[in-house]
């Protein structure tokens, strides 16, 4: 937990970094007056956008652990939620999340072919939200957008093509089996050569099970439409509650702005940025966001890019990081009894 605190401290001071390179290149005293002008009421909305956000990506976990027949409280998934925040946010391509996710399950008890699977079908149904929401996005706000950006289209294409390129190896990767397997293989063997792995045969047959259960659990989600058409529902309420994040903050500074333009150009600045290799998309993000929003938001943009990147990014290490903290307190504790 130490080693992954520090890490937290670094990414946080590199991205204030960026932020005050950003800010040197505008007039900082007009940041500084609209940040003393902050309206608590539209900041209280941005903190209950949040809690919807964490609230509907724990529903859509527990209704895939629904039809899994898996023992998992909503309660509990809410508190995964959290965890796999902090660790999304602290490691390139946010891969860490729902490897740490899956790990703390299995340490309550879900196998981790299971736990895989659940993990893995709310995030094929997120990443068909994001790229046609994005795409939506880019529909709708594209004239102002390509007014205000050069080479607009270019970032659009290059954000489409890359969320749909994630989504079609997930989706070939759950479905082909054959595929894993083969894939486990080939990864285990110089693991065993390298003696890290002990027991190579046992260590087969055991991820073996573990993907055979992956994938009878994968078939059954992609074959419910019911069940998948409810995740898609609650997932698309997700997106809408954190696109809005912009507006609310926005509002909190004395900015007049539309509420339609601003969740289009975040949609489109998602499916830009979300793909992007460093620790929350840190340095694009920011950049993106005063590409995006700085000819809508005008003086108030870098001090709206404060309260936004705090409230998308910094809480979910924050509060993230004190939930995973109390987590392994509690499995510290299970294992001491």
């Amino acid at each position: 937990m130490k080693k992954n605190l520090a890490r937290s401290l670094v990414i946080i001071a590199l991205s204030v970094i960026i932020i005050v390179l950003i800010a040197g290149f505008t007039d900082i005293s007009l940041t500084i007056k609209a940040l003393k002008k902050i309206s608590a009421k539209w900041l209280m909305m941005v903190c209950l956008l949040l809690i919807c956000d964490w609230f509907a990506e724990a529903l859509t976990v527990k209704i895939f652990a629904v039809s899994y027949r898996t023992k998992v409280s909503l309660k509990y998934l809410f508190k995964s939620t959290l965890i796999g925040s902090f660790f999304s946010a602290i490691t390139p391509f946010s891969t860490g999340g729902q490897p740490a996710q899956i790990a703390f399950m299995n340490k309550r008890g879900v196998e981790y072919g299971e736990a895989t699977a659940l993990f893995v079908s709310r995030f094929i149904v997120y990443q068909v939200v994001i790229t046609l929401l994005g795409a939506f996005g880019v529909y709708t706000a594209h004239d102002i957008l390509s007014r205000n950006i050069t080479k607009f289209a270019l970032l659009a294409f290059f954000g489409f093509v890359l969320n749909s390129a994630v989504l079609f190896f997930l989706l070939i990767f759950s479905i082909n089996r054959n595929l894993v397997e083969w894939l486990v293989k080939a990864l285990i063997k110089p693991l065993a050569f390298l003696r890290l792995i002990k027991n190579q045969a046992e260590a087969v047959e055991k991820t073996l099970n573990q993907i055979k259960l992956f994938h009878k659990c994968m078939i059954r989600s992609m074959s419910n439409l019911s069940l998948l058409s409810f995740a898609f529902l609650v997932t698309v309420c997700q997106m809408i509650a954190r696109v809005s994040v912009t507006y609310f903050v926005a509002r909190s500074v004395q900015v007049n702005c539309s509420y339609v333009n601003t969740i289009m150009f975040q949609l489109v600045l998602f499916l830009v940025v979300s793909l992007i290799p460093t620790p929350g998309a840190m340095g694009a993000s920011e950049s993106g966001y005063v590409l995006f929003f700085s000819f809508l938001f005008g003086p108030q943009t870098v001090a709206t890019l404060l309260l936004w990147r705090f409230f998308t990014y910094y809480v979910n290490i924050i509060v993230g990081g004190l939930t995973t903290a109390h987590e392994i307190k509690v499995l510290s504790r299970f294992d001491s009894e």
